[in-house]
Order: C-alpha cells, then structure tokens, then sequence
C-alpha cells in the first residue's frame, strides 16, 4: 500500500535511508522534505518497505529519493513504487519527471531505463565517492506518453 509519509514514519524512513544511501539525509533534512515534497511511504502491513521523494514544480517533478529497504529489494517493489508515483503524478497533471543518478549505479540505472526514462545528460563530478567524484546521469520521462 502507498501512503504519503509523515514525521512520525522518520525513524523508519531514516533507518532506510542510512541502509540504502551512502550520504544519507540528515533527519533536518528528511523533515523539511515530508513538509515541503512529496514523500511517499511503501507499506507492508505496517512495516515501511521504501519510499520516493517528489519535489512537484506545475507540470514537472523530480524525482530525489527512491528506496527499499536491503531485506526487500531485488523482488520488483521498486518497479511497484515507480509506477505507483508515475500515476499518482498524472493524476495531478505532472507530464514530466526528472531525476539523476550516480553512474555507477547500475541496478537503478536499469530500472529507470526499463520505465520508459531517457538519458538526457550528465553532470561531471556531482556525486562524492572515497576515491573522488562521480558523474550524475539525467534522465527523463514523459509522463503524458504513459496516459
């Protein structure tokens, strides 16, 4: 089930965050994200699996976050909750969603790629890695050839 996120889910959020992302969010930050974007929780039961996060501009989003928790990837929840938010987005007129990744990131890569998201460009050295920098790949999806 996809709900909308709210301050008393951050521990949960906070605990999948830290497990999935190598910089992850302060909780300052994931608070001032559940006020201020669209955070959308993955629930099983009532155990948080993953979530998304949304900031919606008019017609285009883009998309921050996207998790699951390690004991739960690998079974298509991440497909389940792209296209959960891609709906949930044309629902409320957004015909474009944006995000980046970093290059090596090969799993998420593949997934964007297999929901229809294009390459449309590159940013030298965004991300931190503990040898240096890495690129973010862009891409994109138009929302309105899924209607």
């Amino acid at each position: 089930m996809l709900k909308r996120l709210t301050e008393a889910d951050l521990a949960a959020v906070l605990a999948i965050d830290t497990a999935t992302n190598p910089h992850p969010w302060t909780a300052a930050q994931w608070l001032d994200s559940l006020n201020h974007h669209q955070c959308d929780g993955l629930w099983q039961q009532d155990e948080l699996i993953g979530f998304t996060v949304c900031m919606v501009t008019l017609d285009e989003a883009e998309l921050l976050l996207i998790a699951i928790a390690p004991q739960w990837q690998r079974q298509h929840w991440a497909s389940q909750l792209l296209t959960a938010l891609q709906a949930q987005l044309l629902q409320h007129n957004v015909l474009t969603l944006f995000l980046e990744v970093r290059e090596s990131n090969q799993a998420a890569r593949a997934l964007y790629v297999k929901h229809d998201f294009t390459p449309s460009g590159r940013r030298k050295g965004y991300y931190p890695t503990s040898e240096g920098r890495e690129d973010a790949l862009l891409y994109t999806l138009h929302l309105e050839d899924k209607a």
